[in-house]
């Protein structure tokens, strides 16, 4: 019984004691306000790379139009350059999708080569007569050819790209984003 006591005098104590209140507090909150600070790290390096990769194929696509190409590149590879110069080294150009479309006009962009629907499904079958526009000797989705186009012609420029987080513990949680960007362009009279 005496004990007992002694136990609940020792409670009574504790209970209004308040030392060392504030590193309980403290390690309690921080936990979270570290991974909303992380996760605003994170938001921000997302965000400057869409901006990037917005920039990227817009400059790109200023130099592509005009259809010339410094001397000893090609302008496939000064375009590529553009980019990876715009990209600062954050946008591993291997794990990008880069691609160059040329179109009849603006208004074919990612429309599919004209085809004779002959059974009435709104979908291309196998066999169905088709326009092949990219000169490609298949049906496509999308009626693109891929190059920088010749003088006039209407050209797409896009890059895709899928950013992982740069800290583990966002990871599971987000996962992966992926990017794009693009921009469609006529080709100079040049």
């Amino acid at each position: 019984m005496i004990a007992l006591a002694k136990l609940i005098r020792l409670f009574r104590r504790l209970r209004r004691e308040e030392d060392g209140s504030e590193a309980i507090e403290f390690a309690l909150i921080f936990p979270g306000f570290l991974l909303i600070l992380v996760g605003a790290i994170e938001f921000a390096v997302v965000t400057f790379i869409g901006a990037i990769l917005e920039s990227a194929m817009a400059d790109a696509s200023r130099f592509g139009i005009t259809g010339g190409a410094p001397s000893g590149m090609t302008r496939e590879e000064y375009v590529l350059q553009i980019v990876a110069d715009r990209t600062y080294g954050l946008v591993d150009l291997d794990k990008a999708k880069l691609e160059t479309l040329v179109y009849p006009s603006f208004g074919d962009i990612g429309k599919p080569e004209p085809f004779i629907d002959e059974n009435d499904n709104d979908a291309y079958d196998l066999g169905e007569d088709f326009t092949d526009v990219n000169g490609n000797g298949q049906w496509d989705p999308d009626m693109g050819a891929v190059g920088l186009g010749g003088p006039g012609e209407v050209v797409l420029y896009r890059i895709t790209y899928t950013w992982g987080m740069l800290t583990p513990v966002l990871e599971p949680i987000i996962g992966s984003i992926t990017q794009s960007a693009s921009t469609a362009v006529r080709n100079e009279p040049y």
